[in-house]
């Protein structure tokens, strides 16, 4: 096993001994975590729309924060029937949205304009909200949960707001640990490492004492 995919594995079973795999209290913060309902009827599994691309230019990290920065080329939707449009359409809205997200995110911290990044908070928020009920194990459904949750966990740091962001990134714990096998085929290696070093990175400012 290679160095860097060695890390990822190191990192996805310290991330689960400190965190216990459970998912965060949805009581008393304002992080608003919604988990699916069943759907009467639900997308093919392991259905990707989506190829990824990197975006030019691509940001340096916050810090030690690592923030996904991929678009996702959207492709044609496969014909499910009319039963599973809506779905589908959700999941091209919510690509779309995310990848305006990503822009907007990355004019923030470049150039440090507030209105860049609320404006990208709202569009994860509105992603994430579209795929709600959709099941994760479509991989583009479950790339945007993963990559929204935690660049809005980023954003939350940057805000200020410590606690939160530490309680989403928990929650993208609880993905790792019950998306796992999705994870691997949706990120590359050093996506997945950064996104769960994330988790040990928040765990720790978490629990510092407050200055």
């Amino acid at each position: 096993m290679g160095g860097a995919a060695k890390a990822y594995y190191e990192s996805l079973c310290l991330a689960k001994e400190l965190l216990t795999c459970t998912a965060p209290s949805r009581q008393g913060s304002g992080v608003n975590y919604q988990t699916p309902a069943p759907l009467a009827t639900t997308l093919p599994q392991h259905e990707c729309f989506h190829t990824s691309a990197e975006i030019p230019s691509t940001l340096p990290m916050r810090e030690k924060f690592f923030v996904y920065q991929n678009a996702l080329v959207l492709q044609e939707a496969p014909s499910f029937g009319a039963e599973h449009r809506v779905q589908s359409m959700n999941i091209y809205c919510a690509g779309i949205l995310f990848n305006t997200a990503i822009l907007h995110h990355q004019k923030s911290i470049k150039t440090g304009i507030s209105a860049s990044m609320h404006r990208a908070e709202q569009l994860y928020q509105a992603s994430l909200q579209l795929i709600v009920g959709l099941p994760r194990s479509n991989d583009t459904v479950a790339l945007i949960a993963f990559a929204a949750t935690n660049n809005l966990a980023q954003i939350e740091f940057e805000k200020g707001l410590v606690m939160q962001a530490s309680e989403r990134l928990r929650f993208l714990v609880h993905l790792f640990c019950s998306l796992e096998n999705t994870a691997g085929r949706v990120f590359a290696v050093d996506e997945c490492h950064g996104l769960l070093s994330n988790t040990l990175l928040a765990n720790g400012m978490s629990s510092s004492p407050a200055a």
